[in-house]
C-alpha cells in the first residue's frame, strides 16, 4: 500500500513544482519556515507540501497515515487543477483525470483495508 501511495505522489509533486516560481524563490523552492518571506509567500502551502513529500523526504519510512494525508492533499490539489481546466471527469482520460480516479481508488482501498478487522495497519505497509 505504501509503495502505491508513494508512486501516486509523483504526479502532484510535478504539478506543484511547476507552480512554484523556483527561479525567483530565494530558497529555490525549499521551504524555510523561519524566513518571514516564506510565511507570506503565495506558494507557501505548495512549498510546505514539497518539503514534506519530495523524493528526498524518506517517504518509504513514513507511516501509512502520513502518506494517506499527503495523498488526501494531493487529491484536493489535482481536483482543483481539473476544475480550473474545466475537464469533464466522467469522460476525460487525460493524465490528471486518470490520476484522480486512481488516487480515489487507492483512498477507498486504504479505508477498506484499515476498517477490515482481519487486517492490521502493519499489513498495509
Amino acid at each position: 500500500m505504501c509503495s502505491m501511495i508513494i508512486e501516486l505522489l509523483d504526479l502532484p509533486r510535478r504539478l506543484i513544482r511547476d507552480q512554484v516560481a523556483i527561479e525567483t524563490c530565494p530558497h529555490a523552492g525549499f521551504l524555510s519556515p523561519r524566513d518571514p518571506e516564506c510565511r507570506v509567500c503565495e506558494t507557501r502551502l505548495e512549498c510546505d507540501w514539497l518539503f514534506h513529500n519530495d523524493e528526498f523526504a524518506a517517504l518509504s519510512e513514513k507511516p501509512v497515515d502520513a502518506l494517506l494525508d499527503a495523498l488526501e492533499s494531493s487529491v484536493h490539489y489535482v481536483d482543483a487543477c481539473i476544475t480550473f481546466a474545466h475537464h469533464d471527469r466522467r469522460t476525460c482520460a487525460c493524465e490528471l483525470c486518470s490520476w484522480l480516479e486512481q488516487a480515489k481508488k487507492a483512498q477507498a482501498l486504504s479505508r477498506t483495508s484499515v476498517e477490515s478487522p482481519s487486517r492490521s495497519v502493519s499489513e498495509l505497509k
